[in-house]
């Protein structure tokens, strides 16, 4: 995992990273496009599933109900991205 220098990214960021990776989701997404469809994404997340961000960040109890959430939120912006 690579982050930009004076721009590191949060527990949550990092955990909706390496679980769309784990769960296949950049399966199907090119390799020169994994960089953009990360940011698209973290923006998705930061935008549309911040309260769900800010219970990985602050709690940072992973559960079902919280993988759930995550896989949910990756979907819908799977279901919307040209990436």
């Amino acid at each position: 995992m690579k982050q930009k220098q004076y721009a590191p990214m949060s527990v949550a960021e990092m955990a909706a990273s390496l679980y769309a990776a784990e769960k296949g989701f950049l399966d199907d997404v090119a390799v020169e496009k994994i960089g953009a469809f990360e940011v698209a994404m973290q923006q998705f997340l930061a935008t549309s599933h911040k309260p769900l961000l800010d219970k990985l960040n602050v709690k940072g109890d992973w559960n079902d109900a919280l993988e759930g959430e995550l896989k949910a939120a990756i979907t819908a912006f799977k279901k919307q991205s040209a990436i």
